[in-house]
């Protein structure tokens, strides 16, 4: 639903920015920007990895600058307060109090909740619950909102139990449920399945009319072309403003010939009859499952959030031991994991790629070459946590591919992926096909799916 705005109403938000810079950055990462945010708008910022949509959602935020840190010249005005930034004067922000005014959802969900809570009931009720709101009146908050969202059936779930597109949905109805005036959501629909995508833009569209203005920072505006009041690029640091009519406009990039598999190929996966399920869970995630992998084969697993793709792949891993039937795989397997942050840890890109591999192997050789073949390897001696999101993602994929692995397991791969890591990924499933190997991947981004996998296999 696009709504008309006659901008004639006060913005809740203003962005006057000259610039800004992280401390010791050797030059601005934004830059000559002015931004104005109006009750009941949904503006999308897009722009590749590395734009600056991350820095540009903290500062509105109220996150950045730091106090004494980093570098913002100009103005940020909200709730009609004005605050003004220069080289010589940076005032410490209340974030608590910003907060209330602006609300920030990262890129990974899960950052936003708390952790401690038992229920997603608790989690959604713990700002409330911060607020001093009376209890009964919690409690129908809450009540309300899961029936607007249609997520009563995970009130009394365990918020760490969630499917990555659960926890999102339920880290933005934790935000909403305090109602701020503005929400800047990062990558809002990375990693959700249809239904929860129709969710979540369902309550896009309540929150809008209720007057809460939208910030979406996306890789791709394609999405939200129809829908959005303004569309902004973000690119080198600077913003431009385009029309909707020339983003629909913008043809897609060419697609990728699949290699048919051969005829004489061999099962690197066999699965009879499983049954999966966690420790101390009443229900199986996955039950009576069958399925057969070949070499040069590319398998997707679609189904909802919450289907037991993860759960499976982390089977094929050996990191869960099937409860019933068999599970054989034959080969090394090597698993992506859907946060990239659950599997980085070391200080530089090259120590993170070479952990665990002994300094006279012959793995190690391999180094430098697989870096370059994912276009990493000016970044060798960079903190991973450093790079763009995108850069980020295929750091994590370089230290499973370092190890060969013959069975390729991805789960939601092409989330933080820019279009140029989008197109190394291509590369390396290519890669893992053409020397015999097997890939298994979980997505919910249909038109790569489409592109790379020989055929589906619908989790229920």
């Amino acid at each position: 639903m696009r709504r008309k705005l006659t901008h004639q109403s006060t913005a809740v938000l203003e962005l006057n920015l000259r610039s800004f810079a992280y401390l010791d950055g050797q030059e601005a990462t934004l830059r000559d920007m002015q931004l104005d945010v109006h009750p009941g708008s949904l503006t999308v910022i897009s722009g590749h990895s590395g734009s600056g949509k991350s820095t540009l959602g903290a500062v509105l935020a109220g996150l950045l600058p730091r106090h004494g840190m980093d570098h913002l010249v100009g103005t940020v005005k909200v709730d009609g307060t004005e605050i003004e930034f220069s080289h010589s004067s940076t005032p410490r922000v209340d974030v608590a109090q910003w907060a209330k005014h602006v609300g920030l959802l990262p890129q990974d969900a899960g950052h936003y909740l708390s952790g401690i809570r038992g229920t997603v009931a608790e989690e959604l009720a713990f700002s409330l619950e911060n607020a001093g709101v009376p209890r009964e009146q919690m409690h129908r908050q809450v009540t309300q909102l899961a029936q607007r969202l249609r997520l009563e059936h995970l009130l009394e779930r365990n918020p760490q139990q969630l499917s990555g597109g659960q926890e999102r949905l339920v880290a933005l109805a934790a935000m909403a449920i305090s109602e701020p005036e503005v929400l800047v959501l990062d990558e809002p629909l990375a990693g959700l399945d249809r239904q929860a995508t129709e969710l979540v833009s369902e309550m896009i569209n309540m929150l809008r009319a209720n007057g809460t203005a939208l910030v979406v920072l996306a890789d791709s505006m394609q999405r939200w072309a129809h829908e959005a009041d303004e569309l902004w690029e973000l690119d080198r640091g600077t913003l431009q403003q385009i029309s909707s009519e020339k983003q629909q406009r913008q043809p897609e990039s060419g697609a990728t010939q699949r290699r048919p598999i051969p005829a004489d190929s061999r099962v690197l996966l066999n699965v009879d009859s499983v049954q999966l399920a966690y420790p101390g869970s009443t229900e199986p995630v996955v039950q009576d499952l069958n399925l057969q992998v070949r070499s040069g084969e590319c398998l997707g697993l679609a189904g909802a959030n919450g289907s037991g793709k993860t759960t499976l792949l982390k089977a094929i891993a050996g990191l869960l031991e099937p409860s019933a039937g068999t599970l054989v795989t034959f080969g090394q397997t090597g698993m992506l994991l859907q946060n990239s942050s659950d599997q980085l840890f070391e200080r530089t890109v090259f120590r993170e790629v070479s952990f665990g591999i002994p300094k006279k192997s012959a793995a190690r050789k391999r180094i430098s070459e697989v870096l370059a073949q994912l276009g990493l390897e000016s970044f060798a001696q960079t903190h991973p946590y450093e790079l763009p999101a995108s850069a980020r993602r295929l750091v994590a994929l370089a230290t499973v591919m370092i190890h060969e692995p013959q069975i390729l397991l991805l789960d939601e791969p092409t989330e933080a992926l820019d279009e140029a890591g989008e197109s190394k990924l291509r590369e390396t499933i290519a890669a893992v096909l053409e020397r015999g190997g097997a890939v298994i991947l979980s997505t919910h981004d249909e038109r790569f799916m489409e592109r790379v996998a020989h055929r589906v296999h619908l989790m229920k």
